[in-house]
């Protein structure tokens, strides 16, 4: 594997299918958004130097990743500011180190930015995201099911 992680604003031609893998994910938690709604969203991310900022796995010429830093992830807790969000690995490329290089990207740009808190919010990916130093901070409900704040 030749994986590359990158500005998402390097990258725009990967916004459709990125699009595409995050509806394929998410519809049943977000079902009113269309795949043109995600496309505008990560087009609002696409770009570095500050939050929101989106970046993009690649590998070779295929796009298997993304990764965002948006002010706030979930309704409920916008108090809580900044997030990680949408971090997201094509099925092919699960279990392949990709998710973790986009998260540790990620946290990294926000740490860069002078962020001194970040958080996220996992279904059911809470040790996935302990291995990379987040803290379990406490349980949220998000599109009627229950979830997990974290924090690092």
């Amino acid at each position: 594997m030749n994986l590359q992680i990158d500005y998402l604003e390097n990258h725009r031609y990967a916004i459709p299918r990125l699009a595409e893998l995050h509806h394929a994910e998410w519809l049943s938690v977000t079902p009113t958004l269309t795949v043109a709604d995600r496309m505008s969203g990560f087009e609002a991310r696409a770009r570095h130097g500050s939050i929101p900022t989106g970046f993009v796995a690649i590998d070779d010429d295929a796009v298997v990743g993304m990764a965002c830093l948006v002010e706030c992830d979930i309704e409920s807790h916008c108090h809580l500011t900044p997030w990680l969000a949408s971090v997201l690995v094509a099925p092919a490329y699960r279990r392949r180190g990709v998710g973790s290089a986009l998260a540790i990207r990620a946290t990294d740009e926000a740490i860069q930015l002078g962020v001194s808190e970040l958080f996220l919010f996992t279904f059911d990916r809470q040790s996935f995201y302990s291995r990379l130093g987040w803290q379990e901070l406490e349980s949220a409900m998000y599109a009627g099911r229950a979830g997990t704040v974290m924090s690092r």
